[in-house]
């Protein structure tokens, strides 16, 4: 049993030494497996000034390089007013638009609205939606794990019901 605790401890120090020594000389990524935006839109992207808004689960951040797209596929239940906001670490005015994921119509472009990074809407019907957001830039492929190419990138989406009209 001390040999296996022995080998196994060997075997930990020189995975954690291989990996150092990659850092320093460029082979191995200086982030971890795990998300070095985690939570981003959380803690930098716009809440609603609005009571009654709460975090949506399909709220997203990831890390970026400059010109890249992604997009966030959503579903926007009837009944429910939304809060979206966009953030990026380096103040970059992230462009956004939301399309209808079936027909794809294009329900809304930050770029026809003066680049507003939030919008508050309300929906009339359950709908699938694809969230597109881009960083603007370049577009250059750089390793932005290693360099300072990479920014976090966040989309935050708040949710509540809306209030009830007529009688």
């Amino acid at each position: 049993m001390k040999k296996f605790i022995s080998l196994y401890l060997v075997f930990v120090f020189g995975l954690l030494a291989i990996e150092a020594i990659g850092q320093r000389y460029g082979n191995v990524p200086k982030v971890s497996a795990t998300n070095p935006c985690n939570d981003f839109q959380k803690k930098s992207c716009k809440h609603s000034p609005d009571a009654g808004f709460a975090y949506n689960g399909q709220s997203r951040s990831g890390l970026f390089s400059k010109g890249q797209q992604s997009t966030v596929k959503a579903v926007f239940f009837k009944g429910m007013d939304y809060h979206i906001s966009v953030c990026a670490e380096d103040r970059a005015q992230a462009n956004f638009l939301i399309k209808d994921a079936k027909t794809g119509e294009v329900l809304y472009d930050n770029s026809t609205d003066n680049n507003t990074q939030e919008i508050q809407i309300t929906n009339e019907n359950t709908r699938n939606v694809n969230i597109l957001v881009t960083l603007p830039g370049a577009g250059e492929k750089k390793d932005m794990v290693k360099g300072s190419e990479g920014v976090c990138a966040g989309l935050l989406i708040e949710h509540r019901r809306s209030d009830k009209t007529g009688f």
